[in-house]
């Protein structure tokens, strides 16, 4: 990507205007038949200049709505650090809920059993909730473990399901195995967030495993997009 110093001027001007808060998040920006007559300035630079900070994430275009100043996501969730949602949504100043939608025992499938590393036909706790920050939906998260360890009934309140279970049991939670992938709409997740069909989510599917490296809860969690950046340090080896 080449950008000439013509392009750069516009990407400047729209940045500045950004920065002072002369163009909201969400906010339409000015057409390009306006931004040449303000910058007299060929429609050429301004496609480019646009393009590239649709491409660097700044702006967003959507059929029908013309380009936005794209919205900051309040959220950021460290992947490099086992920390709860709770943390997460608190750390923005808001308050942390919790609905719950379903807790169950059900036996295990084949999937539970080799990822819990637990018998046949063993019962497993299903907790099936609604994180929210100040009362708007932010993660739906899917939780599975043995309900030896943690029966559903031990699960009632707004605490976080990592300090639930380590009340519960004898060792703590060190690490998750962790992957992450962009989800398009579902139907039942997507209502439950009150996503928009356009909206993505992104999945986090961990498996936690103890001081032992047994592992002890397996866990989904459907973040919406538009709410929640991932952050992660990485070092070059």
């Amino acid at each position: 990507m080449s950008t000439s110093e013509t392009t750069n001027f516009v990407k400047n001007w729209l940045l500045d205007k950004i920065q002072k808060g002369e163009l909201e998040p969400g906010e339409v920006i000015p057409t390009e038949f306006e931004l040449k007559r303000t910058l007299d300035i060929e429609y050429e630079e301004i496609e480019k200049a646009i393009h590239e900070l649709v491409t660097e994430q700044i702006l967003s275009q959507k059929s029908g709505e013309g380009t936005i100043v794209k919205p900051r996501q309040p959220f950021y969730y460290p992947l490099d650090e086992l920390v709860s949602i709770t943390n997460m949504i608190e750390k923005n100043g808001q308050k942390a809920g919790t609905e719950f939608i379903s807790l169950d025992e059900e036996v295990t499938t084949i999937t539970e059993k080799e990822v819990l590393n637990i018998e046949d036909d063993a019962i497993i706790s299903v907790i099936e909730r609604l994180r929210t920050a100040d009362g708007e939906p932010v993660v739906y998260c899917l939780d599975k473990i043995s309900a030896d360890l943690f029966p559903c009934s031990d699960y009632h309140s707004n605490l976080s399901l990592l300090s639930a279970i380590e009340n519960k049991i004898e060792y703590k939670i060190t690490r998750a195995d962790t992957s992450i992938e962009s989800i398009s709409y579902e139907p039942y997740i997507s209502e439950i967030l009150n996503s928009h069909p356009d909206d993505a989510m992104m999945l986090l599917t961990q498996i936690h495993y103890d001081e032992q490296e047994r592992p002890v809860l397996y866990s989904l969690n459907y973040f919406k997009s538009s709410l929640v950046k991932f952050r992660i340090k990485r070092n070059r080896i």
